[in-house]
């Protein structure tokens, strides 16, 4: 790859940068542009990379700060897959179906989303105040058919991946980001090569994000209807939502039980069988999730996160996060931007 472009953004030309990076975004097939800017300024700061590293294949990569709320119009002229990975920043999309209507797509931090679309427009507000740190898989429909025919015993049959039919709606869905994609995602934004080995780096990582991301989508139909009851299902799903919110200081096992409505075994079988984890094993993930995010924010020490989380013990909370990143949460400051 070329040396990366430089550019200035004021408010003088922000709405110029909003076009160009719409534009990016628009055209997939037969696209082959490679590009890498870095921007400077109050509005956004940072590093953007697209790599067109096959027809119907794109890999975006953003490292910025963004200093307020900025919009994006997307026109897409043919169906394809989007497969997301989010380390920092928060995006919500408004998709618009050839039909009429609309779909809402949120992106959200520790999280993976997969999701076909249309053909046709979108507007993506990428909220400000906050460091963006994604990596996008865009991959045509065509493209995105071959890869899955290739490897049908991986996909669920109820897939979101495919458009059950080109005028009707979007579908995308969202899954807690796995240490293996953030492992992957912080790699591409620290990438050390340039030139070809740099695009050959950065290819074989789309499709280890492509591969993983399929083992996901398996894994989580599979579990999904490993639960046949509804009523259970719901207990299980808001057991979850409380874990989310009070992951700092969780209930203990009985009085998460007993606020669901379902005894501990129920709930810990279900769980795990739903979530592919313990309920202690999830309180984990999230916690170092979280933790993730705050250190890449940098308003805090690594002491202060490790205490925000809930452990009293530093030394706990560094080999967790050490255990769930492959890397010591000291190590985050230091991959925070593009080399």
């Amino acid at each position: 790859m070329e040396c990366a472009s430089k550019m200035l953004v004021t408010p003088d030309n922000a709405e110029e940068v909003r076009e160009q990076l719409g534009e990016l975004y628009s055209p997939l097939e037969k696209d082959e542009r490679e590009v890498s800017l870095l921007t400077e300024g109050p509005l956004v700061s940072g590093r953007f990379e697209l790599h067109a590293l096959r027809p119907g294949l794109r890999l975006f990569a953003a490292d910025m700060h963004v200093g307020r709320d900025s919009e994006l119009n997307i026109k897409s002229e043919y169906p394809g897959v989007m497969l997301s990975v989010v380390l920092g920043g928060r995006r919500g999309c408004t998709v618009h179906r050839p039909s009429g209507g609309y779909d809402l797509w949120e992106f959200l931090p520790g999280r993976s989303v997969i999701g076909a679309f249309q053909p046709g427009r979108a507007s993506c507000t990428v909220y400000g105040e906050d460091f963006h740190r994604v990596v996008d898989l865009q991959i045509s429909l065509g493209t995105a058919s071959q890869f899955i025919s290739q490897y049908r015993e991986l996909v669920p049959r109820s897939t979101p991946f495919l458009p059950a039919k080109l005028d009707g709606p979007s579908r995308y869905i969202h899954q807690a980001l796995s240490p293996e994609l953030t492992v992957i995602a912080y790699q591409v934004l620290n990438c050390p090569f340039d030139g070809p080995a740099r695009r050959l780096f950065m290819e074989s990582k789309a499709l280890e994000i492509l591969a993983i991301q399929l083992g996901m989508l398996s894994s989580s139909a599979l579990r999904t209807t490993a639960v046949s009851n509804k009523a259970e299902r719901e207990r299980l799903e808001e057991a979850r939502r409380i874990l989310d919110t009070e992951y700092p200081d969780p209930p203990s096992l009985l009085a998460l039980a007993r606020r669901v409505g379902l005894n501990d075994f129920k709930l810990k079988r279900g769980f795990r069988v739903l979530f592919g984890t313990t309920v202690f094993g999830y309180i984990r993930r999230v916690r170092m999730e979280n933790a993730l995010a705050m250190l890449q924010i940098g308003a805090l020490n690594v002491s202060e996160v490790a205490t925000a989380m809930g452990y009293t013990c530093f030394g706990h909370f560094s080999v967790a996060f050490r255990k769930q990143y492959g890397i010591a949460p000291s190590d985050v400051k230091r991959l925070r931007t593009f080399k």
